[in-house]
């Protein structure tokens, strides 16, 4: 038993020495920008990005969606997954040890013999361990816990994606329904011009041309006001499948203006978003563990020293079981010599997976970073667009009415207050859309950036609900 357990200490003392290492890989893209085209440094302070918008509307359609998404109610499973492989795999490190019982019972009577009994008990104890001499054992575990720290940044990336489809839903809803508004002005409007045109119609002050025109107009809002209200409904069941259910009360959803959108939120630096993408750090972690899922391919090209250990008790009688024994202890050294190169094939193959993971991660940190940009040059985009939309709309109103005045005065014709309703009212929706467009340029701008604000949830719940 000493010598055994001098054996054993020498052993541990050498693979503390022999321990693989991962081999060095540059994650980092060589030409990542410095800065951003709007360059900024300042802190991320972690808020909810959407809590900007300062809509309890929105604040608490977020709260039941992130809640009961399905999206992140299955990322949370994986999440669970990942955690119990972990412990699983962190399990090797200590021995295994397990039992066995037995009792026989066996009767034999012959022709003119007495009947002969004998009864048999055992009790069984075994553990086993492997000395972890090149680090196998750890790889495995390190790999695991890596890939169980990526699957809650997968967790966190539901989160972030979620968030974003359920304010870009809630959005394209106040879309629709100012659109819907508007028509309904706008038809209230022209049913009026109508009235007049046809009272003006016995004097002689307007055509049946005239009439049939300024109809038409009153049609096509008519048709346009379908779509509007059958989209609703269309966009009201999406954002209740978002939030976990099949429909959602009408209270939970009465917006009819968009929110206020402050400043450009904080930018940071490209190279801030190594930390705060969730979807980049799952693919920096997912890396990480794969390098040492081939420290644990090569320790496994190397001999594996297992020790074993057995105690065996037994008797006829079960009150005097314990008076007989057998103690065994063991070590074995196994190492492979030949099997047809399949451990070296095993080790290339994890080496490229670790090559697909790096280019994973650097398209992940390029795609972060293009989508940051993307989200600015939108948003100035769309700001340039709707200033210049409502310097037209101004100046048509003011044709509109000048065109109104002279043919109400007999000195022009129909046909140019009618292009000029026609403008106008293109405009007013062209405007309306535009300002979706920036809503929606803000919001993808809040998630490519990330934040620390999502390390407010986690698989236990969401945590920035009492914030």
């Amino acid at each position: 038993m000493r010598r055994l357990l001098t054996v054993f200490l020498l052993l541990l003392t050498v693979s503390a020495c022999t321990m693989l290492r991962p081999e060095v890989v540059e994650r980092l893209p060589e030409d990542l920008p410095p800065v951003f085209s709007l360059y900024s440094e300042s802190e991320d302070h972690g808020t909810v990005w959407w809590k900007t918008f300062q809509s309890r509307e929105l604040d608490c359609l977020m709260l039941k969606s992130l809640a009961e998404n399905f999206t992140v109610l299955e990322a949370q499973a994986r999440l669970e997954q990942a955690r119990y492989a972990a412990l699983k795999a962190g399990a090797y490190y200590y021995p295994e040890l397990g039992f066995s019982s037995a009792a026989d019972h066996q009767e034999m009577k012959e022709k003119g013999r007495s009947q002969v009994s004998n009864d048999e008990w055992s009790l069984g104890l075994n553990a086993a361990y492997e000395v972890d001499l090149w680090g196998r054992v750890r790889a495995f575990k390190e790999s695991e816990t890596g890939k169980y720290a990526a699957s809650e940044e997968d967790f966190k990336t539901a989160i972030m994606s979620v968030s974003g489809a359920v304010a870009e839903s809630w959005i394209e809803l106040i879309e629709n329904r100012r659109h819907h508004d508007l028509l309904l002005q706008q038809m209230e409007l022209q049913q009026k011009l109508l009235k007049l045109i046809i009272l003006r119609f016995p004097l002689a002050q307007s055509t049946a041309l005239d009439i049939y025109q300024q109809q038409q107009i009153v049609e096509k809002l008519q048709a346009a006001l379908i779509p509007t209200v059958n989209n609703q409904e269309i966009i009201k069941r999406r954002l209740a499948l978002l939030a976990g259910r099949v429909s959602l009360n009408d209270e939970m959803l009465a917006a009819r203006s968009f929110p206020e959108v402050g400043a450009v939120p904080i930018l940071g630096l490209p190279a801030d978003l190594l930390a705060a993408r969730p979807d980049i750090r799952a693919a920096g972690l997912r890396l990480q563990a794969g390098e040492w899922e081939v420290v644990a391919a090569r320790a496994d090209r190397l001999p594996a020293l297992r020790l074993t250990a057995s105690a065996n008790y037994f008797d006829d009688n079960l009150s005097s079981i314990f008076d007989n024994w057998i103690l065994n202890l063991a070590a074995n050294l196994a190492g492979p010599i030949f099997d047809g190169g399949r451990r070296r094939a095993e080790v290339a193959r994890v080496r490229a997976v670790v090559d697909e993971r790096l280019a994973i991660y650097r398209e992940t940190v390029f795609a972060a970073v293009i989508e940051v940009e993307d989200a600015l040059t939108r948003e100035v985009e769309t700001t340039a667009t709707l200033n210049s939309l409502r310097k037209q709309l101004a100046l048509s109103r003011q044709t509109l009415r000048e065109a109104r005045r002279r043919y109400l005065n007999g000195s022009s014709d129909f046909i140019n207050v009618l292009n000029e309703e026609l403008n106008s009212l293109q405009l007013e929706h062209d405007i309306i859309t535009q300002e979706k467009q920036f809503m929606l340029s803000r919001i993808a701008l809040h998630v490519a950036l990330g934040g620390s604000w999502l390390d407010d949830f986690d698989g236990e719940g969401l945590k920035y609900v009492e914030n």
